[in-house]
């Protein structure tokens, strides 16, 4: 009997744990804990940088479209590089014979060409924006003395760092940075004018 109960004795103290197994036991928990911790902070840092990047990337291919489509439509571009302001006109033709000379035998009927602006789009670039304003006539730009209102109404897109146009024929090239936060993305595209190129006025 005396036998017995030091063996069962002996279980029961085999079945705590003591302050030195806790401790080691806590501090695992503690390094396997702040791993996993780590390891999620990078993961959604990792996450929200790339969703950034991909919404810029969406976003000036987005802009481009739409100027590129502008653009295509357009038959006179115009690009004020000290304003950084691109005019898009569409410029509409029309042909009147006017009458021959009288007295003047064989004489043919001299035709007259009028143009006039259908729609005008202006772009401007100011203060990391891009405006768009749209007029059914011609009006004053910033080269000829003129001013373009921009607010916040014909914003087009903001977070624009830099905004280029280079016009070769009936070739225009346009080029923009996009920035946000630590993320910047450049895209540039040629457009072809869809109908060539009028002169105008």
């Amino acid at each position: 009997d005396l036998r017995m109960s030091r063996g069962l004795g002996d279980v029961y103290k085999r079945q705590g744990y003591t302050l030195v197994e806790l401790i080691i036991s806590m501090a695992i928990l503690a390094i396997v804990g702040g791993a996993i911790t780590l390891m999620m902070q990078s993961g959604s840092r990792s996450y929200s940088n790339t969703k950034a990047e991909l919404d810029l990337q969406m976003e000036s291919q987005t802009l481009m479209a739409q100027m590129s489509t502008m653009i295509m439509e357009s038959n006179c571009v115009k690009y004020d590089k000290d304003n950084n302001t691109l005019a898009l006109y569409q410029v509409e033709l029309k042909s009147t014979a006017l009458p021959a000379v009288s007295g003047t035998p064989g004489a043919t009927p001299v035709c007259q060409q009028t143009k006039t602006v259908k729609d005008l789009k202006v772009i401007q670039f100011k203060d990391g924006k891009l405006y768009l304003n749209e007029h059914n006539a011609d009006v004053a730009l910033p080269a000829s003395g003129g001013s373009v209102i921009c607010t916040e109404d014909h914003l087009l897109s903001d977070y624009i760092s830099d905004f280029k146009v280079g016009i070769d024929g009936n070739k225009v090239t346009v080029s923009f940075d996009m920035k946000s936060g630590k993320k910047t993305y450049k895209i540039d595209e040629t457009t072809k004018v869809r109908n060539g190129m009028v002169v105008y006025p």
